[in-house]
């Protein structure tokens, strides 16, 4: 039991638990894993609901685990770092509400303070716990000369796969920022809808801006962490050139269902769920559907476009063209020759966590059949998603324009020139429109 208390001694009847509460415990954890599953939608948002559940259950009630606990040896440590655990959750939710300027929510602070509070805290503290225990084991079979080598090459691996471990956390797991109203268009213009994803599972919100005599309908997504307010400036765009705007929030991001991003996989069925819900309305023209992407949301169009064949033209803004290269651009600062171990840990995280491997995103891919006009937008100082992506949608597109816009950075196009892009983009969706 030493291996999971890092010297703190149990007492030996914690380790002889009956067969029974064993079963009984297992069960319970399917049971709850399984309920939660139904009830949320997403493998990943039940097993982080749940485990908290069971850790706590077998740990304090069934005693099939060993009890989490601080490793200080002091007091006062161990009551700083209750603190800075509790504190931690509230300080992020309140830093990237005021960045954003977001709607502040009560309710979503409670999710982020059970997740990161009970899920991710919780793993983190059993994690050392038992790197402490492993590091005291092996100094133990090894001479006095070998044990700094020996710890320090256990702590070096240990950390090869937290740090990923940590990155694919932050990335799936994103607070929802609720989306401000628009001011920018008058009220009776705006319309608030709601639709189901493809999938039929996930509710999805938005806005709809609607115009009398409309030039065409367009379907705009926005990026990750976001809502569709963070893009006010391009529906601003398209509305003041004529166009009526679908806009919505993705799963997991404001007004919508779910607390799980998955870069594209189930992202494509939220877009899908809006070209339905856009074809449904007896307000749009059929034969003047154009969408619109910008970052995540550019990829996560490009990966539903081959199902969409009534949309006339798409734009993608700032997308990336393969999450694997993404990926690998987030280790960027790591030397080359060690590059593949944090990419390769990255990689199962991630297949943990959404249910696919990252290499089957990729949206460049996805464009390659298409026979779609597609304006492929990007600016050359772009820091997230590098530039380098926008060349390969290009390469991928049958029918591609590509537009690098100068000392431009991320998602910066419409803000360095919004006229420019409002003719750029205008020009590219009426091209097919034979009338105009």
């Amino acid at each position: 039991m030493a291996f999971w208390s890092s010297g703190d001694k149990i007492e030996e009847n914690d380790l002889n638990a009956s067969v029974v509460r064993r079963l009984t415990f297992l069960l319970l954890a399917v049971e709850i894993v399984a309920g939660l599953r139904q009830f949320v939608g997403s493998t990943s948002e039940a097993f982080w609901l749940g485990w908290p559940v069971i850790v706590l259950t077998g740990s304090f009630c069934l005693e099939v685990l060993p009890r989490p606990r601080l490793n200080s040896g002091s007091r006062a440590g161990r009551v700083g770092t209750v603190l800075v655990l509790t504190l931690f959750p509230v300080a992020y939710y309140a830093f990237l509400v005021s960045v954003t300027g977001s709607l502040w929510s009560w309710r979503e602070l409670l999710v982020i303070c059970y997740f990161f509070g009970l899920s991710f805290e919780l793993s983190l503290l059993y994690a050392f716990q038992i790197l402490e225990a492993v590091i005291e084991r092996c100094r133990k079979r090894v001479g006095q000369r070998w044990k700094l080598a020996v710890s320090f090459a256990i702590r070096a691996a240990f950390y090869a796969v937290l740090i990923p471990y940590i990155l694919v956390v932050f990335a799936v797991h994103r607070p929802r920022l609720l989306p401000t109203p628009m001011t920018t268009i008058t009220a009776s213009q705006i319309e608030t809808i709601e639709f189901p994803s493809r999938d039929g599972a996930t509710t999805l919100r938005g806005v709809f801006l609607k115009q009398p005599s409309p030039r065409g309908t367009v379907i705009v997504c926005h990026g990750v962490g976001a809502n569709h307010a963070d893009i006010e400036d391009i529906h601003l765009v398209l509305f003041e050139s004529g166009f009526q705007v679908l806009t919505f929030d993705f799963r997991g991001h404001g007004n919508s269902d779910g607390h799980t991003i998955t870069y594209g996989l189930n992202e494509r069925l939220d877009v899908l769920g809006a070209y339905d819900a856009c074809l449904a309305r007896t307000d749009v023209d059929s034969d003047r559907v154009f969408a619109l992407g910008v970052s995540m949301g550019g990829a996560s169009l490009a990966m539903a476009l081959p199902e969409m064949p009534g949309v006339k033209a798409a734009v993608l803004d700032s997308a990336f063209a393969s999450l694997t290269s993404m990926v690998e651009h987030q280790f960027r600062f790591v030397p080359a020759s060690v590059r593949p171990v944090p990419t390769q840990v990255a990689r199962a995280f991630g297949w943990l966590e959404i249910g696919a491997d990252i290499d089957s995103l990729a949206p460049a891919s996805r464009l390659k059949t298409l026979n779609l006009p597609v304006l492929i937008i990007h600016g050359d100082e772009d820091r997230i998603v590098p530039v380098e992506h926008a060349h390969l949608l290009h390469t991928a597109c049958r029918h591609g324009t590509l537009h690098i816009e100068k000392q431009c950075p991320h998602i910066g196009t419409v803000m360095v020139n919004e006229a420019q892009y409002a003719r750029m983009v205008t020009r590219h969706f009426l091209a097919t429109v034979p009338s105009e």
